[in-house]
């Protein structure tokens, strides 16, 4: 009993921490905290997190400047983002991707992104690199 009780504890705490990083990240990107993300709101915000992970700040991300995030698969990053399958991406690829991105988390396509829409979009099984890089 003491270990299944143990067990539910845990599986809670991680479904209440990963929720709390939900409302964190859509806090951080919520810039004039009217509860909701404008597209430029979200577009600055991608841009700032492309330019902490460009180390040498040349506008282009290398597998290597990737992987020292972190946080993502670089090899499926670069493969969404990069048409050309080269090993890099250039900031003007990935800013086209976040625009992307930001029309499907936008669901009812009224131009901002709310605590709903974010959720749902963060809890996909596969969710594109991009999200994940994205904080």
């Amino acid at each position: 009993m003491k270990k299944i009780l143990s067990v539910l504890t845990i599986i809670f705490l991680s479904v209440l921490f990963a929720y709390a990083a939900d409302e964190d990240t859509f806090s951080k990107m919520d810039k004039n905290k009217d509860g909701k993300v404008s597209k430029q709101e979200y577009m600055d915000a991608m841009s700032e997190k492309f330019d902490k992970i460009d180390k040498n700040h040349d506008k282009i991300l290398t597998k290597e400047e990737i992987r020292s995030s972190g946080k993502v698969d670089a090899e499926k990053l670069i493969k969404e983002i990069n048409p050309n399958r080269e090993e890099k991406i250039i900031k003007k690829m990935y800013m086209q991707a976040a625009e992307k991105q930001f029309k499907s988390i936008d669901k009812n396509q009224d131009g901002y992104i709310d605590i709903k829409e974010w959720k749902i979009f963060r809890s996909q099984k596969n969710p594109p690199a991009l999200v994940i890089f994205t904080f």
